[in-house]
């Protein structure tokens, strides 16, 4: 039996719950995509499915497992595929994973000119939900890093370092009291990112916090955000990266300009393993050169 062949299937049978269904996908009867399922189990010492007569589900092991096999089919593959391109324009699918507000103000305005100098590449970018951190099923990862964060399935990679300032609509400044302090800004209605709640407080680099709580707003939707502090719902604590558009346009103005937090990071991540695609690695250059 083979260990490759065996573990594709296993991938596809968790994929699609169902030895048919697996079968054929890999032009093989049922009963030989059983066998190589036992085959496996018994090498690995692992009750990797619960069958029933209806369903196919994996175990807690079986989940387990799949995240590594995953990674080293998808490893597999794109080894096999970068070596038949040889000297050919690189092509194939690259998953990115980011947040709502990297993917749509950061990754976003570089991605059309990637595309136009790798035309065979493909792009699925997907939403990575804020404070979670990369998981094996992406080719590339891009987020802010955190200082708990630690993982042995993943290499990283520094691509630029910002900070975060506090900032207004115009409108709201005149309907309010002068803000001349941190504390007197901690008073204010906030508009947040679910982090920010969840935290309660933004560190300054001088080493102040600001507590958050006085919030009338909450979202993850960068645009909700913008539209609440834009409309002077509250202040909002954010990246200048973000907001480009509305300072040039004056429709947010910096509070307290001497005032920003300590420095955050944003990072790429990707799966920890010998061979990196190729596609993995133009991206991450010529995001890097443009950042």
């Amino acid at each position: 039996m083979d260990w490759l062949a065996a573990t594709k299937s296993f991938c596809l049978l968790a994929e699609h719950g169902s030895f048919t269904k697996a079968a054929n996908l890999t032009d093989i009867s049922p009963s030989a995509m059983s066998k190589r399922i036992d085959w496996l189990e018994k090498q690995l010492g692992l009750s990797l499915f619960l069958r029933t007569t209806r369903q196919v589900s994996l175990t807690e092991q079986g989940n387990d497992f799949l995240a590594k096999a995953q990674s080293i089919i998808s490893q597999f593959d794109n080894m096999i595929t970068e070596a038949q391109q040889g000297a050919h324009q690189p092509s194939g699918m690259l998953k990115i994973a980011a947040t709502l507000p990297v993917g749509s103000s950061i990754l976003m305005p570089h991605i059309e000119e990637f595309l136009s100098l790798y035309p065979g590449i493909k792009i699925q970018l997907d939403v990575l939900p804020i404070g979670e951190g990369p998981k094996l099923d992406h080719d590339l990862v891009i987020c802010r890093k955190y200082d708990d964060f630690d993982s042995a399935t993943h290499k990283g990679l520094k691509l630029i370092s910002y900070e975060i300032g506090l900032f207004s609509a115009p409108s709201y400044l005149a309907k309010h009291d002068e803000i001349t302090c941190l504390a007197k800004a901690s008073e204010h209605n906030m508009v947040l990112g679910s982090h920010y709640k969840k935290s309660g407080c933004i560190e300054m680099s001088n080493g102040e916090y600001c507590r958050l709580k006085n919030y009338n707003f909450v979202s993850d939707h960068l645009d909700a955000l913008l539209y609440a502090a834009v409309n002077a719902i509250g202040l909002l604590f954010i990246s200048p990266l973000y907001i480009k558009k509305e300072l040039a346009q004056g429709k947010l103005i910096r509070v307290l300009p001497e005032l920003k937090s300590k420095e955050c990071q944003l990072w790429a991540f990707y799966p920890n393993m010998a061979f990196m695609p190729n596609k993995s690695r133009l991206f991450l250059d010529f995001i890097k050169t443009r950042l």
